[in-house]
């Protein structure tokens, strides 16, 4: 009962903060403005159907770099800010636990985050009903807001896991900022997987390893989401081929294991941190 407690109480203190819902609303605002931009190149395409696919498929593209910024606007602060100010000391003083605190803050700021998904997308069908039917996509377009949802609540749980794991609000900030400089800046320039060959080959001197390096690449979330795109859609919204490889691990079908090890471990990591933390 204690994790309920911990969800209600996040819940309400969440509820009051505009900046935040503000953030969360932000990703719902820039897939309206883009659908309306795009809705002019749908006559470009061979179908209709091709360039409503096409265009759904690039309101999650845009998701896959936007929502990781809403994700920790959202969540970097739900208990690093609570140590720093002196509440956690307090709300760790009932009968919560650490764990029942970190569970609790990570189901609360996923639930306001997938609102905010959910509110993106209420607004692209609200759109492709006006713009494109009866050519609606609805099973791609279910299939496609499962994904983003899950992609969502992996950058809540790395926010969750940052902010358990440090003492404070600028340390919190600083980690989630390198975070995401890495994950969805740094690797825009290059692959995981074509640094892991460099080091592999150029500096150990190893025969080179085609399938290790893909999936190294596929095993960042933000590159794991536009493979899963690819799957559902068809259509290449990362500039190559979908893989070809018999091997599980490297199929667009397994990159939702992939997010779901991006929800896990940053939650564990971050757990045990918080839980040997002096949070008095």
């Amino acid at each position: 009962m204690s994790v309920a407690d911990v969800i209600w109480k996040d819940f309400l203190n969440v509820r009051r903060s505009k900046g935040i819902w503000i953030a969360g609303s932000t990703y719902a605002v820039f897939a309206g403005l883009f659908l309306l931009i795009q809705r002019n190149q749908l006559r470009f395409y061979e179908t209709g159907r091709e360039g409503v696919i096409a265009t759904v498929s690039q309101v999650n593209s845009l998701g896959s770099f936007f929502v990781p910024i809403v994700a920790f606007v959202v969540a970097y602060l739900a208990i690093a800010g609570e140590r720093e100010t002196g509440s956690a000391k307090l709300e760790l003083g009932l009968p919560n636990t650490r764990r029942d605190v970190l569970i609790g803050k990570f189901i609360s700021r996923s639930f306001v985050m997938v609102l905010s998904v959910v509110l993106a997308y209420a607004v692209v069908v609200a759109i492709l009903l006006l713009t494109s039917y009866p050519v609606f996509p609805g099973p791609t377009l279910l299939a496609l807001f499962g994904l983003m949802t899950l992609y969502t609540i992996a950058y809540v749980a790395i926010a969750i896991g940052i902010s358990a794991a440090v003492a404070t609000k600028a340390r919190a900030a600083a980690v989630g900022f390198g975070v995401y400089f890495v994950l969805n800046v740094l690797l825009l320039f290059t692959t995981l997987g074509n640094l892991i060959r460099r080091l592999h080959v150029g500096v150990f001197g190893f025969s080179e390893t085609p399938i290790l390096y893909q999936f190294a690449s596929q095993f960042v979330p933000n590159e794991g989401i536009l493979v899963g795109i690819q799957s559902i859609t068809g259509q290449s919204v990362t500039g190559r081929e979908l893989p070809s490889s018999t091997a599980f691990y490297v199929q667009p079908e397994f990159m939702p294991v992939v997010l779901c090890v991006w929800i896990v471990v940053p939650l564990v990591v971050g757990y045990y941190r918080f839980r040997r933390a002096d949070v008095s």
